[in-house]
């Protein structure tokens, strides 16, 4: 990425992505953080969850990548809810080594477009660890609104982690182009 306002692309999974996607889903502290315990995924697993994440009606996995080479900067993943056809849940995942450049930033205010547009998304949610103070910036700073105080508990690597959940509603005049 370029100086100035991170600029990111949205685009689907490609085999060329394998080891990428390989390294972020055996990546322990990153999937920690993630609220998703690592597991010593292999191509076989790593191809089975991107089938699992990609495939079907309502469902989306998108790998963020540098406009300017391709290279995969991290993913995103998101599903309709069951109950509304215009609210959607999602998580996003960045390497380490492209985290605080805006990248996140950038490629969640493509997802809100995306779903928004193609998919008639009117409210998107998702849950963040608490500890995850970053995160919950970028989300702060983009509209997302706190839902409640900590949603649940859950237990990731063996240690129980406070998640809070958050939700922004969007529209076709308000997505950022």
């Amino acid at each position: 990425m370029t100086g100035g306002k991170a600029r990111v692309r949205l685009r689907n999974w490609r085999e060329s992505d394998l080891p990428f996607l390989l390294r972020l889903r055996n990546d322990v502290p990153l999937q920690a953080r993630l609220l998703s315990t690592a597991r010593g995924s292999d191509e076989t697993a790593v191809r089975a969850w991107l089938a699992r994440k990609s495939e079907g009606e309502g469902r989306i996995f998108r790998v963020i990548a540098d406009p300017d080479n391709d290279q995969p900067l991290g993913y995103l993943q998101a599903d309709r809810s069951d109950g509304s056809p215009d609210d959607w849940s999602f998580g996003i995942c960045i390497a380490e080594a492209f985290q605080g450049g805006g990248a996140g930033t950038a490629a969640l205010q493509a997802l809100e477009v995306e779903l928004s547009d193609r998919f008639g998304a009117r409210n998107l949610r998702l849950e963040v660890d608490v500890e995850n103070e970053r995160a919950i910036r970028c989300y702060d700073r983009l509209g997302y609104a706190r839902t409640g105080s900590t949603v649940r508990q859950v237990i990731v690597c063996g240690e129980t982690r406070d998640v809070v959940a958050m939700s922004k509603p969007v529209s076709l005049t308000s997505a950022v182009r």
